[in-house]
């Protein structure tokens, strides 16, 4: 019996070290990884701001407009109008990015991906005949880039900076 419990004592304690080890090990590894995802999120937040920085509300304003266009060809129901504009705005997002450079399309498309999620879902709804889901998913959009927009510099103030 005493021999028994020994045993259980010793597997015990055998069990306790290595646990004990193996997580000494680990930690280190784990800490690792979060550093190396914070140092990944900080650059692609850099990428990200770099890229925004050449960007303008002109540069957005087409796309505002575009959007306007589209909701407003889909209360007046001409959804061939409505489904043909909200292309262009799709089209629109990708040229922005492109016009900005090679090394900013990415973080700029990455910017918009909200939108071009809401653009391909309006699109979808509207080949489905669901207008009302289509201008909920376009006024989503339009309010998407309504919050994008003050964190763009308006093209004055650039060229103010420019001359100075």
């Amino acid at each position: 019996m005493k021999l028994d419990n020994l045993l259980v004592l010793i597997a015990a304690t055998l069990l306790t070290i290595t646990t004990t080890a193996a997580n000494q090990m680990l930690l280190p590894l784990i800490q690792q990884n979060a550093v190396a995802q914070n140092a990944t999120a900080t650059n692609q937040t850099n990428q990200t701001q770099a890229a925004m920085s050449n960007l303008t509300q002109a540069d957005l304003e087409s796309v505002a407009d575009d959007m306007t266009a589209a909701i407003e060809a889909l209360m007046s129901n001409d959804t061939t109008e409505a489904y043909n504009t909200v292309n262009s705005i799709d089209h629109e997002l990708f040229d922005i990015a492109n016009d900005q450079g090679e090394q900013n399309v990415k973080p700029l498309m990455q910017l918009f991906k909200p939108l071009q999620d809401n653009i391909d879902s309006a699109r979808d709804a509207l080949r489905n005949n669901d207008t009302a889901n289509a201008l909920q998913l376009l006024n989503s959009t339009d309010a998407e880039l309504i919050k994008m927009t003050p964190q763009v510099p308006a093209e004055e103030q650039e060229e103010e900076e420019a001359e100075e």
